[in-house]
């Protein structure tokens, strides 16, 4: 019998708060959901190449012009969704737009098992985090623009990140195997992953460097059986052109490359010009000088903060692997909002070390400036707060770019400060002041 004087205890009732919270965060998904079903996006790009695939004509020469971009195997991809949406172009967009909330999920507990080394679950034991926490969600919510944009255009780089951070966290656990095959079909995808491969060979990662190379190569060729040799050869050399003549450069491309080419190779004055979207390449040589010695800086100081010890092996590992997932996202040729996804790993990593007791206060102060400076300056391009003339001015400013950069940078410095304490005050073969200690060996 109900009795309305017994009150509920605390677990209760944080229970009942977090079972009303996943009701809103399922009715949100599911209202949103709805909105992005009716967008074509880049989905119709992936049916494009699936119905090419299926009707035997050529994925690059019979598709309209900027539109196949991706590699071949990336078709092998796209013919399962060109099949369903045969059947339904709303099942086919319905059933995308679920997998990628399925993977997003999966990448939110497989990132805070990472960053909190605890299980993340919907209804969480004693000792595990709530999917619903602060911890979790807040990080989320800060780079949730990039995250959105995914469901927005339907594009592919959630399961790109997915399949990334589960290598790399197969290949820590030792299942250098399956952690192998897991990045080595990310790269084969779409080739910003093959980023990792040199980054665990540095790491004296060997084995797992050798496998994720060798499926990278053997899945980047299994178009072959479905293709036969000669027409592969021919995609292959048709996506190596497409890659080669690039996209546009105007303010939705967010690389580091397309920045340069608007300030040197246009001469467009950041913040100063109205933003547009349609600018091919300058072919300008000072652009290509300038992207090449902005990656020489940055992989510099990457390697010298790689090159630190630390007690703090976690978190330097999971820096480490931030500073790449933003290094391959930033510094090709082209980089949509979308390919931002990558950010919401540092940023969970930030979060929790500004909210962690044990980290000194200045990393943790360090920690809380570099996640309010790319928030604030990634959200100053939302149409909704400042206008979309506005809105538009600063994304060709390469404001979203600089919102990346200033992430990254406080990665690099994070990562060096892990590194102060490395070796024991009077330790045998102590760091003196300004000089680093020795990388380890794995």
């Amino acid at each position: 019998m109900f009795d309305p004087t017994r009150r509920m205890t605390r677990p209760t009732i944080h229970a009942r708060r977090r079972a009303w919270l996943l009701v809103a965060l399922a009715l949100a998904a599911a209202a949103l959901g709805v909105s992005f079903v009716r967008r074509p996006g880049d989905f119709a790009g992936y049916l494009v190449i699936g119905n090419l695939a299926l009707d035997g004509r050529h994925l690059y020469d019979d598709a309209p012009v900027g539109v196949s971009t991706w590699p071949p195997f990336f078709s092998l991809l796209c013919v399962p969704l060109a099949l369903l949406a045969r059947v339904s172009l709303v099942l086919a967009r319905g059933l995308w737009i679920a997998l990628n909330y399925a993977l997003l999920v999966l990448v939110l507990g497989l990132a805070g098992r990472l960053v909190y080394g605890r299980a993340v679950r919907w209804r969480p034991r004693p000792g595990e985090l709530a999917i619903t926490s602060g911890a979790v969600l807040i990080p989320l919510l800060l780079t949730w623009r990039y995250v959105a944009s995914n469901f927005e255009h339907l594009q592919v780089n959630i399961a790109i990140f997915a399949l990334t951070l589960g290598g790399l966290h197969l290949i820590h656990e030792r299942r250098e195997v399956s952690g192998g095959l897991a990045l080595g079909c990310a790269a084969a995808l779409k080739v910003m992953p093959a980023l990792f491969i040199p980054y665990l060979a540095y790491r004296r990662r060997w084995r797992a460097a050798a496998l994720a190379a060798a499926a990278t190569a053997l899945l980047s060729v299994t178009p072959v059986a479905v293709y036969g040799w000669s027409r592969f050869v021919d995609y292959v050399g048709a996506w190596v052109e497409a890659v080669r003549r690039g996209w546009s450069v105007g303010k939705m491309n967010l690389s580091v490359y397309a920045m340069w080419d608007r300030i040197v190779g246009h001469g467009l004055v950041p913040f100063a010009v109205p933003g547009f979207n349609e600018l091919r390449p300058s072919g300008d040589p000072r652009v290509a000088v300038a992207l090449a010695l902005s990656l020489a800086a940055v992989t510099v100081l990457a390697l010298w903060t790689f090159g630190a010890g630390s007690h703090d092996e976690r978190r330097a590992r999971l820096a480490e692997w931030s500073i790449v997932f933003l290094l391959a996202a930033l510094f090709g040729t082209v980089a949509w909002k979308a390919y931002l996804v990558v950010m919401l790993l540092p940023a969970m990593l930030l979060y929790e070390v500004w909210r962690s007791p044990d980290v000194a206060p200045d990393l943790r102060r360090g920690a809380a400036l570099t996640l309010a400076a790319s928030f604030v300056l990634g959200g100053l391009t939302s149409d909704d707060l400042i206008g979309t003339s506005l809105a538009w001015r600063l994304e060709m400013g390469s404001i979203v770019t600089l919102a990346a950069l200033v992430q990254l940078g406080g990665l690099l410095w994070l990562r060096w400060n892990l590194a102060r304490d490395a070796v024991p005050p009077g330790a045998a073969g102590a760091a003196r002041p300004g000089r680093l200690p020795p990388r380890p060996a794995s």
